[in-house]
């Protein structure tokens, strides 16, 4: 089953019944079509995501084509692994809805939040959220890339350095 999940996963027109049930199986099975086959349809895609389990939701996540509501389904499941690989997925365009769950998941996992914040169309509220709730280099690459702080981190060192001025 698994040789011919990955073979059918390549055929544009593979039988889609037939893809369908690879696409159900097993998650060693299933990645290749889930990955790869253009016979699944975007219905198909959000009917497994909501009646599979992680394997499943990873594994279409990593597709280098996803319609935004497929995305959406994905990022509602809040599930940390299918989020890191959402946000290291170059290939699509993230939805403003995947962001703010990704950007609310990302305060307090540090392994999703470095990827997310490379993501070229995360926008500076998200950023400005995440600046409070990551490593000291998270935040020193938030300051050179994105040139921003967050209010209450500006006034915390605001407060530093006028301190430093009148020499306290």
């Amino acid at each position: 089953r698994s040789a011919l999940a990955e073979r059918l996963s390549i055929i544009d027109d593979a039988p889609l019944r037939l893809v369908l049930h690879l696409a159900n199986d097993d998650i060693e099975v299933a990645r290749p079509v889930l990955n790869k086959s253009l016979a699944l349809s975007d219905l198909d895609l959000i009917y497994i995501a909501k009646s599979k389990g992680s394997g499943h939701w990873q594994a279409i996540a990593n597709r280098s084509q996803l319609s935004p509501q497929v995305i959406d389904v994905l990022a509602d499941k809040k599930d940390k692994d299918t989020a890191i690989i959402l946000s290291t997925n170059d290939r699509i365009h993230l939805t403003w809805h995947a962001l703010e769950i990704l950007g609310d998941m990302a305060r307090s996992n540090e392994d999703l939040a470095k990827p997310l914040l490379m993501r070229p169309e995360l926008p500076e509220t998200i950023v400005r959220k995440l600046y409070d709730h990551v490593s000291l280099e998270l935040r020193h690459y938030i300051r050179d890339y994105y040139g921003i702080l967050s209010g209450e981190s500006e006034a915390v060192i605001d407060f530093a350095a006028e301190r430093q001025l009148c020499g306290h």
